[in-house]
């Protein structure tokens, strides 16, 4: 049996990894094969979803459906032609942390929603225990460098505690000579799951143009990527003995994260 929605909380232990890009663009990736999709912006320091998209959000949000003063479909928006919706993301402006209670409320009702997918961009930070449990996957984002590896080898350790499948997504990776090797990497995270997603100057001018980098250029090295990560999450939700593949041949051919692998760690 397939498991909809799929729920994926993407998080990291501190900002400036790319955890929005990741989410974003997963999101639209998956949404532009064909799977409905529903993104969350949960960060509520630095919620960003909506400017990254240039999208002026002015009605209510995720804080508005976690504290009950509005149901939670009347907190979505479409965002084009795709079968994606978003919640947008509400800052706090100083105010109190949501209650456990409102919070478990909230992501125990989006178990429930229509979707084949819910990502979830979360704080950056140790999630609650609170809300482990409705979450199907924890997609751990992190860059090459030590002290953000470090960090988030204390994430997977987190997720192995509640038993929540998880991977390790390691973005902006490059020719940087600080940055980690695969021994080290595997060092750090043991039998965890990684994948890496490259450097690209492309989500520098999606940032510029507000849009998605994914629907800017499927062909390049950081959304070939992003469509590999897409295609193991769409087989979370595959019917066993479909026949078909969960994304297109063209756009995601099998073995791609090898070729990737070995292009980045053939500097090592």
């Amino acid at each position: 049996m397939s498991i909809k929605p799929y729920s994926i909380l993407v998080a990291s232990q501190k900002g400036g990894v790319g955890k929005t890009t990741v989410a974003l663009n997963l999101a639209v990736a998956l949404a532009s094969h064909k799977y409905t999709v529903l993104l969350v912006d949960s960060d509520i320091e630095s919620a960003s979803i909506s400017e990254h998209l240039g999208i002026r959000s002015d009605g209510k949000g995720y804080l508005d459906a976690v504290n009950g003063k509005v149901d939670i479909k009347d907190t979505m928006f479409a965002y084009g032609p795709l079968e994606l919706y978003i919640i947008p993301g509400t800052p706090s402006k100083g105010e109190a942390a949501p209650d456990p209670e409102d919070l478990q409320k909230f992501f125990s009702a989006l178990k429930h929603v229509d979707f084949d997918f819910v990502l979830v961009d979360g704080q950056p930070g140790i999630f609650s225990s609170n809300i482990a449990k409705y979450f199907d996957d924890v997609a751990i984002i992190t860059t090459p460098d030590a002290v953000s590896a470090m960090d988030s080898a204390s994430t997977a350790e987190y997720c192995e505690k509640y038993r929540l499948e998880h991977r390790l997504i390691i973005n902006k990776t490059g020719y940087s000579q600080y940055d980690l090797s695969r021994d080290e990497i595997e060092k750090l995270y043991g039998d965890v799951a990684f994948q890496i997603i490259p450097d690209d100057k492309m989500v520098a001018e999606s940032v510029l143009k507000r849009k998605p980098a994914y629907l800017i250029d499927r062909g390049s090295y950081f959304s070939l990527a992003i469509d590999e990560l897409a295609r193991a999450y769409a087989l979370k939700v595959e019917e066993p003995g479909s026949g078909v593949g969960p994304v297109g041949e063209r756009e995601s051919k099998p073995g791609f994260f090898e070729k990737l692998g070995r292009w980045f760690f053939a500097s090592k």
